[in-house]
């Protein structure tokens, strides 16, 4: 067998397999499954696979299944038929609209705090994921996707007939052919456009706007706003830089805080010192070092995990 076709097949019985524990009892459900499973010799191998993991997994608590899944201890076939099966079995109760989901230990690629990572995928596209992110990619015949479930990306499309789709979950960006920066808030989504163009559909209004180069759009579940005028500055983590143009200090501490473990913080009669400055990324220490010194500040550091900034006298 083609092992795309079998990753392929292996996926469509994890989805099923989740959406049939959502509606057990949905006889349209049923009949539709049984129509993919009967269409393709392909498909009765992939469920099969899934059922014998199913009985594998049976009495093995969901936190162990888990651990087994994030620690990367299955061949990749079986981790993909796994982000299905843990979720519409192990966690027992959320199935398929929880696989859409699709949390971040369960997450196709993703980086740990303080760590960037480049990727080039199948179609030439590079996609630099920052600090603490996490990202599925999702590319078949039709169509390439790439779901920010954490985090920011930096993306850089690859020449290719099908379309791009980056989704978050307020929405879908269609890049015209484009270099931009997207970034996952709690409560919305941050886009900035380097180069061309970038359209942008809400997730709950279905309403479209055009972002383009220069320009920054930031989108949750309400009506789109109009795209403001981008500080690129913000996405030169892109190329090892942490940039702060006349930030608060305690604005700026908590973007430090994106890149290490811990706790980083400072005293409320300092929070509001203004600040600028370029700083390479990698050596948080050194930076902390070098903010200290430009606004005379003294550190406290209980342990390396735990620094509080102070006024200096």
């Amino acid at each position: 067998m083609n092992p795309v076709e079998q990753r392929q097949a292996l996926k469509a019985a994890a989805q099923w397999h989740a959406r049939r524990c959502a509606v057990p009892d949905c006889p349209l459900t049923h009949q539709q499954w049984h129509a993919w499973l009967d269409s393709d010799p392909l498909n009765s191998w992939a469920w099969q696979q899934l059922e014998q993991l199913s009985a594998g997994l049976h009495g093995v608590p969901a936190p162990l299944a888990r651990h087994t899944l994030a620690a990367g201890m299955v061949e990749p076939a079986r981790r993909t038929l796994l982000k299905g099966l843990v979720l519409g079995v192990g966690l027992g109760g959320l199935g398929w609209t929880v696989y859409r989901q699709s949390p971040v230990w369960l997450a196709d690629e993703r980086t740990a705090i303080g760590e960037r990572r480049s990727l080039t995928l199948e179609d030439g596209t590079r996609l630099l994921l920052n600090t603490g992110s996490a990202v599925d990619i999702r590319f078949d015949t039709g169509r390439r996707l790439i779901v920010l479930l954490e985090g920011e990306i930096f993306v850089e499309t690859g020449a290719d007939p099908r379309p791009l789709q980056v989704r978050s979950v307020h929405g879908v960006m269609h890049p015209l052919g484009t270099r931009f920066n997207v970034r996952l808030y709690a409560d919305y989504t941050d886009l900035v456009v380097v180069e061309h163009a970038v359209a942008v559909r809400n997730a709950a209004t279905a309403q479209t706007v055009l972002v383009d180069a220069g320009m920054a759009l930031a989108f949750g579940d309400a009506t789109l706003p109009q795209p403001r005028v981008a500080d690129l500055g913000r996405i030169e983590w892109n190329q090892g830089w942490l940039v702060f143009d006349d930030w608060r200090l305690d604005q700026a501490l908590a973007e430090l805080q994106r890149y290490r473990n811990g706790i980083l913080r400072c005293s409320d009669a300092v929070a509001g010192l203004r600040l600028s400055g370029v700083y390479p990324l990698g050596d948080s220490e050194r930076i902390l070092a070098a903010i200290c010194k430009a606004l005379q500040l003294k550190m406290y550091t209980r342990t390396r995990f735990w620094v509080t900034l102070t006024a200096a006298s």
